[in-house]
């Protein structure tokens, strides 16, 4: 399915390319883009093999156990149905510190890891539990303190002040994430009043 949204967005942007006149546009980018996507993936290469060492440093360490036993009291209010001592906590808190450290390609293993040990705990196997549906929209609104990878992106690319898009994504990623706690709170709500007798 995704292969054919790619082929349909290519057909209409080369589409569009041809009505305005960018076709020879088109066939440059088409030529410097996989150069350029190399690059990319070269530059930001050692960024994430650095942050992944450090976080497998930090569970070799055991820190990650501790740091999910600090934040119990917040993932017991976010996930009530998970047990306390389940090893869940230490994806769901591995997941959260990479996305805080703006590492979604680093978070997206541990966030499948987290999903899978929840699944495990799951009794219908065909339906999402209330902390799955929980897990996936704070993750979609993705709480960064530093975004790493955005202020790399921004140095590669010759930017004078990499890090002057910090404050607005604190504040947009901290605003983001407490509106889908919020909502997420609003309809578990209404479903256990729906659910009542």
């Amino acid at each position: 399915m995704i292969n054919k949204i790619w082929l349909f967005l290519f057909l209409i942007g080369f589409a569009f390319a041809f009505i305005n006149g960018n076709v020879k546009a088109v066939h440059e980018a088409i030529f410097t883009a996989p150069k350029e996507g190399i690059m990319l993936i070269l530059n930001l290469s050692g960024l994430y093999i650095l942050w992944s060492g450090i976080l497998e440093i930090v569970k070799d360490l055991k820190l990650i156990e501790k740091l999910a036993k600090k934040i119990y009291p917040i993932t017991r209010f976010l996930f009530p149905e998970l047990p306390k001592d389940h090893a869940v906590h230490g994806y769901i808190a591995s997941n959260f510190i990479s996305n805080m450290l703006g590492l979604g390609s680093v978070a997206t293993p541990l966030g499948i890891q987290a999903m899978k040990a929840m699944q495990e705990l799951n009794p219908d196997k065909k339906v999402a539990t209330r902390s799955m549906v929980t897990f996936v929209v704070i993750n979609a609104s993705s709480l960064t303190l530093l975004p790493t990878t955005l202020i790399s992106l921004r140095e590669i690319n010759g930017s004078n002040y990499s890090v002057g898009v910090l404050p607005l994504v604190l504040m947009v990623s901290f605003f983001t994430t407490c509106f889908a706690i919020l909502v997420d709170q609003w309809v578990v709500r209404l479903r256990n009043r729906s659910d009542r007798p």
